[in-house]
């Protein structure tokens, strides 16, 4: 009788820990995680831009050329974590994290490229060429309002990070079994998860 206990305790904490690992170790903290990357990677070139932004409108004629070269950080946005999000959805029973995610890795890949990229371009043209006429106090003026209209636009996904903490931490606190993973998506508190992002991000079709 005692070994039959112990051998039933132990294989229901081997299925608690596959549950843990599949959904919250390989599917939530994944996903938390890149999109938690992608966005520290924006935001410090962000920072980049803006102080190189306002060297180049200090310093105007002998703003040095080679500062645009220095100190952004390489992004990668090509990890799609889709194993992740296939795991998450089949919890949730929502696309919602998938069609979110999505949108916060194409606003990465766009302001990413506008900061690295564009603005130290046009940098770039005023100082060795003659194809911008505009002054340097003006130009970096102009950066620095689209620069910050950007730092602004990064912000709209601090809720789906805030969530995903959220969701992870509902994972932590239950030992769930394999069987009760089919019904998590129904329990009140995930509804309620799932109904703040949809509206907090109304433009995305994330009823699915």
């Amino acid at each position: 009788m005692g070994s039959s206990i112990a051998l039933r305790v132990y294989f229901r904490q081997k299925e608690y820990e596959l549950v843990k690992q599949r959904y919250l170790e390989g599917g939530v903290d994944v996903v938390a995680a890149e999109i938690e990357s992608v966005l520290g990677v924006v935001s410090h070139n962000w920072a980049r831009c803006l102080q190189v932004c306002k060297s180049f409108r200090d310093t105007a004629e002998n703003f040095d050329i080679k500062e645009l070269e220095r100190g952004f950080l390489d992004l990668d946005n090509s990890k799609f974590q889709q194993i992740a999000h296939l795991r998450i959805s089949s919890l949730l029973q929502s696309q919602v994290v998938w069609n979110t995610f999505q949108s916060a890795m194409a606003y990465a890949s766009s302001a990413n490229a506008m900061i690295t990229k564009e603005m130290p371009e046009a940098m770039r043209l005023r100082c060795t060429t003659g194809r911008i006429a505009v002054s340097h106090g003006s130009m970096a003026d102009t950066m620095l309002v689209n620069l910050q209209e950007l730092h602004n636009d990064g912000f709209r996904y601090t809720p789906l990070i805030r969530e995903l903490h959220a969701l992870s931490r509902m994972l932590e606190a239950e030992k769930l079994k394999l069987k009760a993973v089919a019904q998590f998506s129904t329990r009140p508190e995930v509804q309620h998860l799932i109904e703040r992002l949809r509206t907090a991000f109304p433009d995305q079709e994330n009823y699915s």
